[in-house]
């Protein structure tokens, strides 16, 4: 009896996701509602609803957004104090526990975002699956694997400045 490829019960395929990680980090970055808007027209998103937070009247605030390549791909894009802070993805979610799908998925994705946009950081070496962090175009792009009772990877695609003052805001707040 052969064993599958974990790679192809990926959906979407990390390259699909690559793909638009690239777009976002190449597109001029959204200012406005109407840009964003544009952003998402041209990248084929669609979004959907805000989240209700504990505290509505956060600075943080977070959207529903289908990405528009079908699968397990849940997404929403967040804003702070109004402006874009940009996209979250969770990717190959399933119920099971360090799936060997999930785990092919974020070294596959690692292998490809390494190639575009060179080495990444990891902030914290303490995990069997550190997160990575890159930074292109004013962009950080950051995958982490969470595999401990569910496995899903989480990519996001942040405005880097923005991020930061919001980290800022959080931690003097």
């Amino acid at each position: 009896m052969s064993e599958t490829d974990p790679l192809l019960e990926l959906n979407p395929t990390p390259g699909t996701v690559v793909k638009l990680v690239k777009k976002l980090v190449d597109e001029p970055w959204p200012r406005s509602d109407e840009e964003r808007e544009n952003l998402f027209a041209h990248l084929g998103f669609i979004s959907g609803s805000r989240y209700e937070l504990e505290n509505e009247e956060s600075p943080h605030q977070m959207n529903e957004l289908d990405i528009g390549v079908g699968g397990q791909a849940l997404g929403s894009w967040d804003t702070y104090n109004c402006e874009f802070l940009g996209v979250t993805i969770h990717l190959y979610s399933t119920q099971e526990s360090g799936a060997p799908a999930v785990q092919s998925g974020i070294n596959e994705l690692s292998i490809q975002l390494t190639e575009l946009f060179g080495k990444p950081e990891h902030p914290w070496e303490n995990e069997e699956t550190p997160p990575c962090i890159w930074e292109a175009n004013g962009r950080t792009i950051t995958t982490h694997l969470f595999n401990r009772r569910d496995s899903t990877v989480m990519l996001s695609v942040e405005d880097t400045a923005l991020a930061a003052v919001a980290e800022a805001d959080a931690i003097s707040g």
